[in-house]
């Protein structure tokens, strides 16, 4: 059973109107129709394989409208490709049934408006009203962080990912998560009137790993947003605490491991991360490759380049981008193969490997030097910051067994 809750808290100061205009109206779907004097509206959602042309048979529209919705429309969305699920409005004439005016939604923050002229029909691309709101999701890990989040909604997922980017140089989701650990988050909500359409920022982070906490606090400074811990230091390191988002570790760092497939003790310097064939893998750090291709029993390898002594190794890739070869540069985090199982191997997995002058070095054991810091200026304007998410953090419970209820969400 998984082990969640979920409040929203609204902080005044944070919610963002970009637009005062109305959208069509998310809550009315099955061919709903309005009638005011001469006019009557219908309001539906796309259906599976339905065209516009379908639309126009479903409602007994006259054709004549089609070519003309089209044409003035092709610039902003093309109306012969429509997406499942999405609204539209059509308010008609109730003498001709002839379109007055088509609202069609492009996304969760726009939509197409077209209306009838003497000439024809013109468009434009409306921008919804977007309520920023102030949310908090407060989970129980249970055998991964993914598996623990709530399923009501495809952006849970997104959430998670995004958590990982935010500790990627501290916690590995995959490796050093236990059951029985604690996520907090205080995070933006994107409402349209009362449709919840996704996840703004995370705006700061508690993850409590194996009675250790780690905090994180999302502040903008010399013009770019980063995450600091609650003493000011940047997250950021050197390199990545896992080139990969989870998978599982088969085989950890040993100087006497029994080789599967070799039957013989030898050293394995590295971390085995399996994961399925393909699966992208990052760099672990900025850097330049000395050598990409393929690498007797490490099938294909690449092997980056750091500053401050630093290099590292990738192998039995089943594919290297073209852009990745010798003596290119490459940045934190840029994708520079992917997982396979080529070279000596017994399954599609990454043999990941650092060397830190000139001695390999166990990977999940490795301290990095601390990132930049919150400079003395802007100390306590970040304080004031870190008072306020703290104080949102002590209002959150300890997450209970419970079926708690879902947040009604729409898209």
């Amino acid at each position: 059973m998984k082990h969640f809750l979920l409040s929203v808290v609204t902080i005044p100061i944070l919610i963002i109107l970009v637009f005062n205009l109305k959208a069509p109206s998310p809550g009315m779907h099955e061919g709903a129709v309005r009638e005011k004097s001469s006019r009557y509206t219908i309001t539906d959602a796309v259906q599976p394989s339905e065209s516009l042309d379908a639309i126009f048979n479903k409602y007994d529209l006259d054709k004549l409208d089609l070519s003309g919705i089209y044409n003035s429309s092709k610039e902003i969305v093309d109306l012969s490709n429509l997406s499942i699920g999405d609204t539209y409005n059509l308010v008609l004439d109730k003498k001709d049934n002839r379109i007055v005016k088509m609202q069609y939604e492009i996304d969760d923050s726009s939509f197409l408006n077209v209306v009838r002229n003497p000439e024809g029909f013109t468009a434009e691309k409306v921008s919804l009203a977007v309520d920023r709101r102030i949310g908090s999701v407060c989970i129980r890990i249970e055998d991964s962080l993914m598996s623990s989040m709530p399923s009501s909604h495809s952006e849970y997922a997104r959430l998670a990912m995004k958590l990982s980017d935010i500790y990627a140089w501290d916690i590995d989701f995959s490796s050093d998560i236990r059951n029985g650990d604690t996520v907090k988050l205080i995070v933006e909500e994107l409402w349209v009137g009362e449709a919840f359409k996704g996840f703004g920022e995370i705006l700061a982070a508690e993850v409590v790993n194996n009675g250790s906490t780690h905090a994180a606090y999302r502040f903008e400074h010399d013009g770019r947003a980063d995450y600091f811990d609650s003493s000011g230091q940047s997250l950021r390191k050197a390199l990545l605490k896992s080139p990969l988002k989870f998978k599982y570790i088969s085989s950890r760092f040993s100087k006497r491991r029994r080789h599967p497939k070799l039957r013989i003790y030898r050293p394995h310097l590295g971390v085995d991360y399996v994961a399925s064939t393909g699966t992208p893998v990052s760099a672990a750090g900025s850097g330049t490759v000395v050598f990409a291709g393929y690498k007797g029993q490490n099938g294909r390898m690449v092997k980056i380049k750091h500053n401050n002594g630093y290099e590292t190794y990738y192998g039995h890739l089943s594919r290297i981008p073209k852009k990745i070869r010798k003596w290119a540069k490459v940045s934190q985090g840029d994708i520079i193969g992917y997982v396979g199982s080529s070279g000596l191997s017994t399954g599609p997995h990454l043999d990941y490997r650092i060397k830190y002058k000139g001695q390999f070095v166990d990977p999940l054991k490795l301290k990095l030097p601390q990132g930049g810091s919150v400079s003395n200026e802007l100390m306590a304007h970040f304080s004031k910051v870190l008072d306020m998410y703290d104080s949102l953090f002590a209002s959150l419970t300890a997450p209970v067994i419970a079926s708690s209820p879902e947040k009604k969400v729409s898209g």
